[in-house]
């Protein structure tokens, strides 16, 4: 990706990993159509993991170098229908794993405008968002300008 580039993020050989445990867990802790309606929230289906590659290579917008908990993470909204889906990445760059691990995964009613998905993504008291890359994506632009 280009613009984890331009966040002096270097990616490239990197692969996407979504595992079991991850959506297993997911489903648990969002997939409660009364809790996550009370939230603001559509639950998390078997469906919305299959599009998680479009979600990634396709966002309407990424926001990128997030730091969060000693971590790095790339953060990804996409609007389907009705929804929007929004997707975090956190990057694990060892000697030998080079992986995009999925970190989380939940549906929000409606769009998600651009910076409406910023505020989400820093609206945690441990959440650097100081040397973020905002992207708007080929999936569309939903309100917002790159920053």
């Amino acid at each position: 990706m280009d613009a984890a580039q331009a966040a002096g993020l270097d990616i490239s050989g990197f692969t996407h990993e979504v595992t079991n445990y991850f959506i297993i867990h997911s489903i648990n802790r969002h997939g409660n159509a009364k809790r996550e309606k009370a939230q603001g929230q559509l639950p998390v289906t078997i469906a919305d993991f299959e599009r998680i590659p479009e979600v990634v290579k396709k966002p309407d917008c990424a926001i990128i170098n997030i730091k969060r908990n000693r971590g790095v993470l790339i953060a990804y909204s996409r609007k389907f229908g009705e929804s929007t889906i929004i997707y975090y990445e956190e990057i694990l760059n060892g000697k030998k794993n080079k992986t995009l691990r999925s970190k989380t995964i939940y549906k929000k009613m409606g769009t998600v405008k651009n910076d409406t998905f910023l505020k989400i993504v820093a609206n945690n008291a441990h959440t650097d968002i100081s040397d973020i890359k905002k992207v708007v994506g080929a999936g569309g632009n939903p309100g917002g300008e790159a920053e």
